[in-house]
């Protein structure tokens, strides 16, 4: 039996979080886990993850569709408010996997989610983090399943 692949979705906001991590289990069979489940940088550590879905700009609270305040993951030692950059320099640096292997890989495939114009982001910076693609919010769900299979 194949394992499914696990994929991990850094984002602010719940329900496109939620609507996803659904789309992803039904439509490909995937596991996911979201950054609305506690100690998301331990978990890097622990599970390897094969696919990173990474918002740009991650705010340390969001609000869900009623406007309550929802207290997003504790991003220990990342300054999410400059960028979601910063987070793919240090998986790429190693800092989330063990000495023993275990975690997720350095090298493991991202994917940028974010309002910030595909441009913003120089080919350079692409390059040197390994992004594999870039998928620009508003997205329909669908183009965010054919950026994955795509990868």
């Amino acid at each position: 039996m194949e394992q499914k692949k696990k994929v991990l979705i850094i984002e602010e906001e719940l329900e496109i979080m939620r609507d996803l991590q659904e789309h992803l289990i039904e439509e490909l069979g995937l596991e996911v886990e979201m950054t609305a489940e506690k100690g998301i940088l331990k978990r890097l550590s622990e599970v390897k993850f094969d696919l990173l879905l990474v918002d740009l700009m991650i705010q340390p609270t969001s609000y869900d569709q009623d406007d309550r305040e929802v207290n997003n993951i504790q991003f220990e030692g990342i300054n999410w408010r400059k960028t979601g950059l910063e987070f793919i320099r240090r998986l790429r640096n190693g800092d989330f996997s063990t000495s023993a292997g275990q975690g997720t890989s350095p090298n493991a495939p991202v994917i940028i989610l974010s309002a910030v114009a595909n441009d913003s982001v120089s080919d350079d910076d692409k390059k040197t983090i390994g992004v594999k693609d870039f998928v620009e919010k508003p997205f329909r769900l669908a183009d965010v399943v054919e950026v994955i299979k795509k990868n």
